[in-house]
């Protein structure tokens, strides 16, 4: 794939991911996807490891009960052969609060035959439980 070509894809991706078009979601990952979006499970279902496109799939389709995302910006991506890495602003309303959370994260993915066939996302999930609260969380109890 070239740089180009691996660019296009991953704004499909993106878009994709964002809008949670699942039938253009399913187009572009692997039957035997490896993802991985490192924080509390409990905090929100995004969270966690699955295995295979159906489990990404209901994934996605939970998390719309109780996101809804509202955009999505990438502040730089960088390709490497079938590889891409990416920092990404989501904006997002948590539903059951109704709270506006803006959250940065970092993306890394890798690609085979046109499809992505792993993803591991990383990003603060301390602010991101701060902004569903609405409030901050006090650690003096945990010195």
């Amino acid at each position: 794939m070239t740089e180009n070509a691996m660019r296009a894809f991953c704004r499909a991706f993106r878009d994709a991911l964002t809008t949670r078009e699942l039938a253009t979601l399913a187009a572009l990952i692997d039957d035997d996807v490896d993802w991985m979006v490192f924080g509390p499970i409990d905090l929100l279902p995004i969270f966690g490891h699955r295995r295979g496109k159906a489990a990404v799939l209901d994934m996605c389709a939970a998390t719309a009960t109780c996101l809804q995302m509202r955009a999505c910006d990438q502040d730089s991506v960088l390709v490497d052969g079938e590889c891409a890495a990416a920092i990404v602003r989501f904006g997002a309303v948590h539903k059951p609060t109704g709270r506006v959370l803006s959250l940065r994260v970092a993306l890394f993915a890798r690609f085979r035959d046109g499809r992505l066939v792993s993803l591991k996302a990383v990003f603060d999930s301390f602010d991101a439980a701060e902004q569903m609260l609405g409030h901050a969380i006090s650690l003096a109890a945990m010195a």
